[in-house]
């Protein structure tokens, strides 16, 4: 019997041959194996691809008891609200927008390839801070670990160099480099951009797992907008990727950043929960962060796994209407939320 292999499956066969680390090649299985027909013609395949799963698996839970580093050494640790990773050609703007943001002191200079590796610095928004990493250029020569820190992150910024001459040529190998890298997003208006077919990514072992394998959300920058001739070089690279948003920003003279911060937590699809003790007044600070559709029973699991089992009630203020009524565990919350807990 054929095997008649989907188009989704050869895709993930494909980047399976091209992955660079156990994390990556791990995702890529774990959706050929979704994806690969069930039937007798298959039965082998389904048995080489149950055993390379349960061999890389064992290799991963082998190097953790060994205490051995992981092959995406420069993997950056997810804090705050969200982490957003900003990537771009040589002397792109990346540093600069970083610093001027989060106040992290890399390195700024006039000429390219002086950020060598990840830098991570956290963006205060209102009353949450949202993570941003520096990363080093994106050219033919860029180490694989670059892209890994990539596909784990939950927002990508490509910075686009609007004071420079060959924008259109620069962005267009940037873009070539993204598709040989497998780098995925989750638009599909983008002429430059590789796209998934409407293919669902595939959970895998763990939530990194499922992150490598999602479409990435992302926003383009056009960074240096002060320059004189900014306009008019990004009105002609929207002629090249079409329908799709620039957002023009600068760092230097502070254009677009508030613009910037209120995109990326419209990205972040989050909302922000406060908590107050009977009796006791709201303080507005150290908000639960949730995602978008979380309850009220999924807040009390976020303060702790026995404080949500011992939970007997909880009384909702906010301004819809609700002001210290008990809600149901299945209550949907709003962005501000306040919840007073009874156990």
């Amino acid at each position: 019997m054929p095997a008649n292999l989907s188009a989704d499956y050869l895709k993930a066969e494909e980047r399976y041959r091209s992955a660079t680390t156990t994390e990556e090649k791990l995702a890529c299985l774990e959706e050929m194996f979704t994806t690969l027909p069930k039937h007798k013609g298959t039965e082998k395949m389904q048995a080489d691809i149950k055993t390379r799963i349960s061999k890389l698996k064992k290799e991963m839970v082998s190097s953790a008891k060994s205490g051995a580093k992981r092959a995406d050494l420069f993997h950056v640790e997810k804090q705050g609200a969200g982490q957003v990773v900003i990537f771009g050609a040589p002397n792109s703007g990346k540093s600069a927008l970083v610093r001027e943001l989060t106040g992290l002191h890399a390195e700024v200079a006039p000429y390219p390839f002086t950020t060598t590796q990840p830098a991570a610095g956290m963006m205060e928004f209102e009353d949450i801070q949202i993570q941003l990493v520096d990363t080093p250029p994106v050219f033919p020569d860029s180490p694989a670990w670059l892209f890994g820190i990539m596909r784990t992150a939950d927002i990508l910024i490509w910075m686009l160099d609007l004071s420079d001459d060959g924008l259109l040529e620069t962005t267009e190998q940037t873009a070539a480099l993204l598709d040989k890298a497998h780098i995925v997003f989750a638009s599909t208006k983008d002429k430059v951009q590789r796209t998934n077919d409407g293919a669902d990514p595939t959970p895998a072992i763990d939530n990194r797992q499922s992150e490598i394998a999602k479409p990435k959300k992302l926003l383009r920058l056009g960074a240096k907008a002060d320059d004189p001739q900014a306009m008019d070089r990004l009105a002609i690279l929207r002629e090249l990727i079409g329908d799709v948003e620039v957002l023009p920003v600068s760092a230097e003279h502070h254009i677009g950043l508030e613009e910037l911060r209120r995109r990326l937590f419209a990205m972040l699809r989050i909302i922000r929960v406060y908590t107050k003790k009977p009796g006791k007044q709201v303080e507005f600070r150290d908000p639960v962060v949730l995602p978008i559709g979380a309850t009220m029973i999924d807040a009390a699991y976020h303060l702790h796994k026995d404080f949500a089992q011992n939970l007997q009630f909880a009384r909702l203020w906010n301004g819809s209407g609700y002001d210290g009524q008990r809600v149901e565990r299945g209550h949907v919350l709003q962005d501000r939320d306040i919840l007073e807990f009874h156990v």
